[in-house]
């Protein structure tokens, strides 16, 4: 007889993420308890989070997380008989990562603290990636609008916050006369100190991974075809930066690089890290690599290297995508009340 599935307890503050992890649970069998800040939102009446507990008292004046707020992770931990804790977003994942052993929390793989922080800053990345020899775009970090200007980059370039995603506060300059218009109307989308980058043509191109210590366990490439769809394919080049990144960061838990490909050069190019789970998750999900389950069998001791994800295209059903909708909203709202990073 086979042994029961752990008890899982799923931590969220960005409800979109939240909810894509809580349905991967969900096919997969599995039924977790979702501890979540927000009093009301869609995925509340939905069977993937069944089990939903209000995370009380999580928001103190919009500040990040902190060690108190697994007070009541704890509680939860106790009473519902947790064997296994996952964080679905980046604030949830730093909060596992910072866990004192005291804490007596059973968290599933998370990269480390410094880690998560460290690399979270996209000129952190950059000197990482160009250190060890991985591809990544010409770029510099500038403190402000005279040295944007005096930048040695080739146009066009991209202006970007050194600590924000979903494209939040990039900006292309396409020469430097429309950058000092730009300037000169106070226009410029990211604040300083920022990060400006060589802006690379083609695509963009998504590698999901899971890592132990290091050690990729598993990896999807897929391009971003169009609205609602991925195209998943094979791609060696991608999977061996994806192996020597976790491999120069001892990586563990789960994480995405978003890329470039440039047809003309025939190269990829490393843009930006998430150290946590990621708005395309379902699309692999259905495309046969579970990420969610995956990293819960892999602290169970199950076999590191699972077979997919499938190649072609995949669309998400009509629930779920009227479901990543509505929650975005929610993440939206989110960001507006805490100033958080989505």
């Amino acid at each position: 007889m086979a042994a029961p599935y752990p008890t899982v307890l799923l931590l969220g503050v960005v409800p979109s993420l939240t909810w894509s992890v809580a349905r991967c649970l969900r096919r997969a069998g599995r039924a977790p308890v979702v501890l979540a800040w927000h009093a009301c939102s869609p995925m509340m009446w939905t069977g993937d989070c069944a089990r939903y507990r209000r995370w009380q008292g999580l928001l103190r004046d919009g500040a990040p997380l902190d060690i108190s707020a697994l007070a009541q992770v704890r509680q939860v931990c106790d009473s519902e008989g947790i064997d296994r804790v996952l964080g679905a977003d980046y604030d949830t994942a730093l909060l596992l990562a910072h866990a004192p052993a005291s804490a007596r929390i059973p968290a599933c793989a998370v990269p480390s603290a410094s880690t998560i922080t460290t690399l979270h800053n996209k000129w952190n990345l950059t000197r990482l990636l160009m250190a060890t020899g991985l591809p990544a775009p010409d770029s510099v970090r500038v403190e402000d609008a005279q040295g944007l200007l005096a930048h040695p980059l080739l146009y066009p370039i991209i202006t970007k916050p050194l600590d924000r995603w979903a494209s939040v506060g990039f900006q292309m300059h396409r020469s430097r006369a429309t950058l000092e218009r730009t300037l000169a109307r106070g226009r410029l989308a990211a604040g300083y100190p920022l990060i400006a980058q060589t802006f690379v043509p083609g695509w963009d191109v998504g590698a999901s991974f899971l890592a132990r210590h290091g050690r990729l366990a598993a990896c999807s490439v897929f391009r971003h075809t169009r609205r609602g769809e991925r195209t998943f394919y094979s791609s060696v080049r991608v999977r061996e930066y994806v192996e020597r990144f976790v491999d120069a960061c001892g990586y563990s838990g789960v994480g995405h690089l978003d890329l470039r490909y440039d047809p003309s050069l025939d190269s990829y190019f490393i843009l930006e890290l998430n150290p946590r789970f990621w708005a395309s998750l379902l699309y692999a999900e259905r495309a046969g690599l579970n990420y969610p389950d995956l990293l819960l069998k892999l602290e169970e001791g199950l076999p590191e290297r699972p077979a997919g994800p499938r190649p072609g295209r995949v669309r998400l059903a009509g629930y779920e995508r009227a479901m990543m909708l509505s929650t975005r909203w929610f993440s939206s709202a989110y960001e507006g009340l805490t100033g958080a990073r989505l």
